[in-house]
């Protein structure tokens, strides 16, 4: 059975913990680690957590220099076993109660044991609305994130030697997936399953911020894909404009 490693970080966000840790109790397949860290909330949470009585969480709770030195902090511990880790934050959810099962299953019966494994995932709106948002082909990643980070599932031996890079405040998880994927055989070491695997709370800070972190993505593209200065803006001008009609069809309602 593949073990999974799921981390969970959190800060001031008792409710949208709640709701991730309610699609994990859910989970009709049980062999997992919850990892959470949680940035010193003072809302609650630590209480809450501790009077769970839940045997898969492994529970820190301090102050941390933001979202990916959490997240790393959770990496360092998911590698410690075999297995696969999710990074599922607070706020989203797993899609269904069998979305851990058919992700075992998908591995397990794999010819070549893959190293990463993603697929299609439910984004929350701010108003609720949920759209199915169908993952991308992988070899697209040099153009983006192919779906959300939260329907990705590293595998840990490889993942044991990655980071996300701190000095990227908001896109460090698609730096950090460009670097994992560096060298593989897309082809035997990618899966992609066609059925939602998360539901993205789409009202996050990277969302937010959005407009910053295409300018981030540019830079990693640059940096770690050898982009040309001209392809590189070309490209944030694209997400940029994309980025800016979505904004306007949600005011309009459309």
């Amino acid at each position: 059975m593949t073990p999974f490693s799921i981390v969970t970080i959190s800060w001031n966000n008792l409710e949208g913990l709640k709701q991730t840790y309610e699609s994990l109790r859910a989970q009709t397949y049980r062999n997992f680690r919850w990892i959470v860290i949680d940035g010193a909330s003072k809302d609650g949470t630590l209480a809450w957590l501790q009077s769970l009585n839940e045997a898969n969480a492994e529970i820190t709770c301090e102050p941390d220099k933001g979202i990916y030195d959490a997240m790393n902090k959770g990496l360092r511990q998911a590698v410690q076993t075999p297995g696969y880790t999710l990074f599922l934050n607070s706020g989203d959810s797993l899609a269904d109660a069998g979305v851990l099962a058919d992700v075992a299953a998908a591995i397990d019966g794999a010819a070549v044991a893959p190293k990463f494994v993603y697929g299609d995932f439910f984004r929350r709106e701010p108003n609720g609305y949920m759209r199915h948002t169908t993952a991308r082909p992988i070899e697209r990643v040099r153009v983006g994130l192919p779906a959300s980070h939260q329907t990705m599932y590293f595998e840990n031996e490889r993942l044991r030697g990655m980071s996300f890079r701190e000095n990227y405040k908001l896109s460090a998880d698609y730096c950090m997936l460009i670097e994992f994927l560096d060298g593989l055989d897309l082809g035997t070491a990618v899966i992609c399953l066609q059925r939602p695997l998360c539901i993205f709370d789409a009202t996050g800070v990277s969302n937010m911020r959005r407009f910053e972190a295409i300018k981030e993505d540019m830079q990693i593209r640059m940096r770690f894909l050898k982009y040309s200065a001209v392809k590189a803006f070309a490209l944030y001008l694209a997400h940029y404009l994309h980025t800016h009609s979505k904004i306007v069809r949600a005011a309009l309602n459309r």
